[in-house]
């Protein structure tokens, strides 16, 4: 059994085959065997390919052995059809030859790579460290693409291989293994372990030629929205307004959720529920970790007032900040296609903050398809009413910097979600970002809520449906601060979880 060192390859110099292929197209080969939903594959390369289409695969891509990994992943929590991801634990390419001899080649040896990296904690570890990594996507067209390779494949597996595997006159190979395991993250620590879990199907494979390996690295397949990624192999030269990077705000697999009542200074009947959104951030970062371009998903949830609203984020960047904005906007959730512009949107953002009219108009923007004055603020599925919840509209916006900030100029989270009723011309914004929103005993008209809020019924105050909330208030938040646990079930609407709402 012979092993190589895979740190003192040769260079690799080409054979003369008595049957040359390189006169006939050399094309990537699907492979038979997959990488099983397990998180192991025992791929047999022989029944596909022979030993000499195996080396002109490794003469075209320079003494390596390039994979290509179809990724396959659940799309859910962080991972979505546009981004997904897994883990290499570990690789091993065995090759046998008609002479007797093995070449073996491990991870361990430095031998096996792919393009992207990122710092994990395996099951059940909460200890970091290195690990390969493979990401991809689902469900795209890359009008790009060459051939079904190009456009099915997602990332590349790379295994140096520093001896000729075959040789009509000397030693040629006459078997070649390859075993993959994925590693099995540690999902309780969130992301970026919950994004690099394996879940679902098969990850199919295919044996690259030079081409559709450049391609394929080039694409990069769901590398801007993954949560953690590290260029095994950086470029020399790097654009600083590119996207290596994302941070999200509160993470890559949740929302904040707000609430406001818009009577604002009155009162009212304080039910909390005249507007409720749920909104994520992320900030694209480049290899220097500057913010190059900011992006945000939000959607409506519930709106129980007879007025209409503007719901506008606002984030403060540096004075000299200017970029790009773009926002879609998609008002019915029965028809997903149906998509424009947020409205009041310019092309451009210049001047310190950020302001953008994510929800304009919610009123018409936002109406109840069942008839009623209110959306989701009335009891589901009980008289009087027998209401169904209804999705409501979502929208995405993004702005791209014309120059790099540091994340330390930009406003932390939740930043500056704040509501513009446009019957009275006043703007409401959360106790957490301007406590001056507050009536004279305390009580807010913006609150920062939990994933799990849910909203009083209409015309029913707060403090009816939360018991402790009044505590919590006349304690200015000293006690009762987990009050928003502890409601009267005859008094709340069961609002769905964000896997109803967020479609």
């Amino acid at each position: 059994m012979k092993r190589i060192n895979c740190k003192s390859v040769l260079p690799v110099m080409a054979i003369l085959l008595s049957q040359p292929i390189a006169a006939q197209e050399l094309v990537s080969v699907r492979l038979s065997d997959v990488i099983k939903s397990q998180g192991t594959g025992n791929i047999d390369l022989f029944k596909d390919v022979s030993a000499p289409v195996l080396e002109q695969l490794r003469l075209d891509n320079e003494g390596t052995l390039v994979f290509a990994v179809d990724i396959n992943e659940d799309a859910s929590g962080s991972e979505k059809a546009s981004s997904q991801g897994v883990a290499i634990k570990s690789v091993r390419f065995t090759v046998g030859f008609d002479d007797g001899s093995q070449l073996i080649l491990d991870s361990a040896q430095d031998c096996c790579f792919s393009e992207t990296q990122a710092l994990l904690a395996e099951a059940p570890a909460t200890d970091r460290s290195m690990h390969y990594t493979l990401l991809g996507e689902s469900g795209s067209s890359r009008i790009t693409a060459n051939n079904t390779v190009q456009d099915a494949y997602d990332s590349t597996l790379k295994i140096v291989v520093g001896e000729t595997l075959y040789d009509p006159a000397g030693r040629s190979a006459t078997s070649a293994q390859l075993q993959v395991v994925l590693l099995q993250t540690n999902e309780s620590l969130g992301d970026p372990e919950a994004y690099y879990d394996f879940s679902a199907g098969f990850e199919d494979l295919a044996l690259l030629n030079a081409t559709d390996a450049a391609f394929i690295d080039d694409f990069g397949a769901g590398r801007e929205e993954a949560p953690t990624v590290i260029l095994t192999n950086p470029p020399p030269v790097v654009d600083p307004l590119a996207v290596a990077n994302w941070n999200y705000f509160p993470s890559a697999a949740s929302f904040y959720l707000v609430g406001y009542e818009d009577l604002y200074p009155v009162k009212g009947d304080y039910d909390f529920n005249d507007l409720t959104v749920a909104y994520r951030v992320q900030y694209g970062l480049n290899v220097d970790g500057d913010v190059v371009a900011i992006q945000g998903l939000a959607y409506l949830i519930t709106r129980g007032s007879a007025y209409s609203h503007d719901w506008r984020l606002a984030i403060d960047l540096p004075a000299a900040a200017s970029g790009a904005v773009g926002c879609v906007s998609h008002p019915d959730y029965r028809n997903p296609s149906l998509t424009g512009p947020c409205e009041g949107v310019g092309s451009t953002f210049s001047g310190g903050t950020f302001d953008i009219p994510v929800f304009s108009n919610t009123r018409t923007l936002f109406p109840d398809p069942a008839g009623s004055l209110f959306v989701n603020t009335q009891a589901l599925y009980s008289a009087p009413w027998y209401l169904k919840f209804f999705n409501g509209p979502r929208a995405e916006f993004r702005l791209d910097l014309d120059a790099p900030v540091s994340i330390t100029s930009v406003q932390s989270a939740p930043f500056d979600p704040y509501l513009h009723v446009l019957d009275t011309n006043r703007v409401v914004k959360l106790m957490e970002v301007d406590p001056s929103y507050q009536d004279s005993n305390g009580f807010p008209f913006g609150m920062l809520l939990t994933a799990a809020w849910k909203p009083p019924l209409e015309f029913t105050d707060t403090a009816v449906a939360y018991p402790y909330f009044q505590d919590f208030v006349s304690s200015e938040g000293g006690s009762s601060a987990d009050w928003y646990t502890t409601y009267l079930n005859e008094y709340i609407v069961e609002i769905p979880n964000a896997g109803q709402w967020a479609w």
